[in-house]
């Protein structure tokens, strides 16, 4: 399960589109990690999560990521989330929930997606642009992975705009951007209900989109009415990841809706977008990321499995909710700062854990961050808080949160004077500093867990 935020331009205080998201698999390490720029050679290939290959171009971009430390294919570090030294942002979300579509032959995969779209694109709308290319002429196919074949959709922004993807198999694929005044969301399944193809400003897709799910009956309608997700889903799903009106989808849905909007909403309507109740920040994202359904009819801290210390994270499977204890990763990209924009990382559940900001134009991440093993792992220290503070999470919880707010509001302070400080300085000196300045920042998100956790062994 993962969660994608987007928030419009004039739906945030900083003017500028924010993008926000919870990457969940149950029992997988996480890491960050720091893909550099590089230049490539004629002949050079990229190598596909299928073993297929893809020419290089003459350079791709740095980026900041999470992945989980798994294997599909060519790759053992899938999955990934990040943001890269152009100001792009993506995540995604398994769909499972598909129209099958002959796809024989094709050679891209969910994992490429993110991966291409990290490291080639210079802004979301060249990006998405970029991806139907590649879909056009290598076509897409279900992850290979056995436990979870499934398509996916995307979060795809930069500072001015932020966009949806959903893709099929095959060579079927369409976006829609966030309008400025909205905030949007996705879980798990297609979204795009009602799209203009005819709109290029607002609405990407496929050539012959409609006409092909005319031919086989899926929809009949007004392209200026287009329903990717009605005519592209499916009502049944062969995993979790069910399908749009799956009770475990619809759920989160809701939540993040009423977050949002400030009101109750319908729990049964399939909305994936509202005008907030007020100037999002950044923190209002993260929020809503680290919700357990507290205060309303599902608080996940008041069921039976929650036990006495009201744990909401446990293994009820009908209760999953935005924030698990199996969100492994979580991101919030930031492009308010002046010059290069900032990840702020989440690794293990953020119900337990800091979001730590590091800027995407760096040299390199200490080796901790990329880390498996327990004791050298920064994913494993927060796992090992967020075991304590589930043991007496209603005495305990309170008091990791008190903590992780003062660190990410100091941390927000120090990066307004950092960008301040990098003004006149040459790019290579700016990287290097700001390489130093997130090695700083993980430090210091370290010994507050460390702090923490000492605590909560003297108990």
């Amino acid at each position: 399960m993962c969660t994608c935020l987007i928030a419009g331009r004039n739906a945030t205080r900083t003017g500028r589109v924010m993008l926000a998201a919870n990457g969940d698999w149950d029992d997988t390490p996480a890491v960050v990690l720091h893909a550099p720029r590089a230049r490539h050679e004629a002949g050079e290939s990229f190598v596909l999560t299928g073993g297929g290959l893809l020419p290089q171009p003459e350079e791709t971009w740095g980026y900041v990521y999470t992945a989980f430390a798994y294997a599909i294919g060519t790759l053992d570090r899938a999955w990934i989330f990040g943001l890269n030294d152009r100001g792009v942002a993506a995540a995604g979300t398994g769909a499972s929930a598909f129209k099958e579509i002959p796809c024989a032959g094709a050679a891209l995969e969910p994992d490429d997606v993110l991966r291409l779209l990290l490291e080639r694109a210079e802004s979301a709308r060249d990006g998405i642009r970029m991806i139907g290319e590649l879909t056009a002429r290598y076509g897409m196919r279900p992850s290979g992975l056995a436990s979870c074949a499934s398509m996916a959709t995307y979060a795809v922004a930069d500072r001015r705009e932020g966009w949806f993807l959903e893709m099929a198999p095959g060579n079927h694929w369409i976006a829609q951007r966030v309008p400025d005044d909205e905030a949007a969301m996705r879980a798990n399944a297609f979204g795009i209900h009602d799209a203009d193809l005819t709109d290029p400003e607002n609405v990407m897709a496929s050539p012959g989109l409609a006409d092909y799910a005319r031919a086989r009956g899926w929809w009949d309608g007004d392209d200026r009415h287009f329903d990717f997700a009605g005519a592209y889903g499916a009502e049944v799903s062969p995993n979790e990841w069910g399908p749009e009106l799956d009770p475990m989808n619809m759920r989160r849905r809701w939540r993040a809706m009423c977050l949002l909007s400030g009101k109750t909403r319908d729990e049964d309507a399939p909305e994936y977008a509202v005008r907030p109740a007020k100037k999002l920040a950044l923190s209002d994202l993260t929020d809503i990321l680290r919700d357990v359904y507290r205060g309303t009819a599902y608080d996940l801290t008041t069921v039976p499995a929650a036990g006495p210390w009201g744990d909401p994270f446990h293994d009820d499977p009908a209760s999953y909710s935005l924030c698990r204890r199996a969100t492994d990763n979580s991101i919030a990209a930031d492009f308010s700062p002046p010059g290069q924009p900032v990840m702020w990382t989440a690794l293990s559940s953020p119900g337990a854990s800091a979001y730590i900001p590091i800027w995407a134009d760096i040299a390199a991440l200490p080796a901790v961050c990329g880390g498996l093993a327990p004791e050298e792992s920064l994913f494993g220290e927060w796992q090992e808080l967020l075991r304590l503070t589930r043991e007496r999470y209603s005495v305990r919880a309170g008091a990791v949160r008190e903590a992780l707010d003062a660190y990410e509001r100091a941390m927000a302070v120090r990066l307004d004077r950092e960008a301040a400080e990098l003004s006149g300085l040459s790019p290579a000196e700016g990287r290097d500093r700001r390489t130093a300045w997130t090695r700083e920042h993980i430090e210091e998100a370290r010994r507050l867990c460390r702090r923490l956790t000492e605590e909560f062994q003297k108990e």
